[in-house]
């Protein structure tokens, strides 16, 4: 299948890109404090995906999105390939590959919340856009993690990031949170790469099985370049599955589903 490529403007900072991908100035509007009826493009698109995610009957619906989703991958992208092939060098494995990917984005994108990096509490940054931060929260590095991988050859079937919920045991954190999920070649087994909440520099095939982790709790959703699957009651974490139920659904609104990480955590 041929996807035209989807070039993205050049931002020059957070709330440039925050207004490209949502295509509307934000708008502060006084209401009285009762009335929470969205005010832009962001919050009404946002409250759509909330009512989706909860009254779904089928309790997981694929869509096909690849528009959106190549927002957030940025495939193909030049830079993101140089990159790809500087960090894979000498690589034919694409274990070995995943590996060196999880590897340099954990030595090289640190941590940081959205608030203090982007003014927003909740902000989805492409990879590039990320790369030139130099920083990102969870979401921002399984999307980068998720595009090298994309870009180094690997097929887009064994790849997914995940939105979900995380349980992270006693004296840590738990909450929201998005991290990628690559269904190795080894055993074709589902292995976590997470860029930051439960971090790791083992080789893929040393890591164990995804549905076996325990500290994974829920998922909400996941997609892979072509699709989006909205999840409810379905667990594809512990039982990862390759197989969708598949009805005809809705427009599918990637950008702006992404707030329901905040609205679980």
């Amino acid at each position: 299948m041929s996807i035209p490529a989807i070039k993205l403007l050049e931002p020059t900072s957070a709330n440039d890109l925050f207004q490209i991908v949502n295509n509307q100035q934000s708008q502060q509007v006084d209401k009285p404090w009762w009335d929470n009826t969205p005010v832009n493009t962001f919050d009404i698109l946002s409250s759509f995906a909330q009512v989706v995610y909860e009254q779904n009957p089928t309790g997981e619906e694929k869509t096909f999105s690849a528009g959106y989703n190549r927002i957030y991958l940025q495939y193909p992208h030049e830079d993101l390939q140089a990159l790809s092939d500087k960090i894979t060098y000498g690589l034919s494995d694409n274990d070995d590959k995943a590996t060196a990917i999880i590897r340099w984005v954990l030595q090289n994108f640190p941590y940081q919340e959205d608030i203090d990096n982007y003014g927003y509490d909740e902000f989805w940054a492409p990879p590039i856009f990320a790369l030139q931060r130099g920083r990102g929260d969870c979401e921002d590095g399984a999307f980068l993690v998720h595009s090298l991988m994309l870009h180094a050859g690997i097929s887009y079937d064994r790849i997914r990031t995940y939105g979900g919920y995380v349980d992270a045991g006693p004296g840590a954190a738990s909450g929201g949170h998005a991290w990628t999920a690559y269904r190795r070649e080894l055993d074709d087994e589902w292995v976590v790469l997470d860029s930051s909440y439960f971090p790791t520099l083992d080789h893929v095939k040393d890591r164990p099985l995804m549905k076996g982790q325990s500290m994974y709790v829920d998922n909400f959703f996941y997609f892979n370049q072509l699709y989006w699957v909205n999840l409810e009651g379905i667990d594809r974490i512990h039982n990862p599955g390759i197989i969708y139920s598949a009805k005809a659904a809705m427009e599918n609104k990637l950008a702006l589903a992404g707030r329901l990480i905040n609205a679980y955590a």
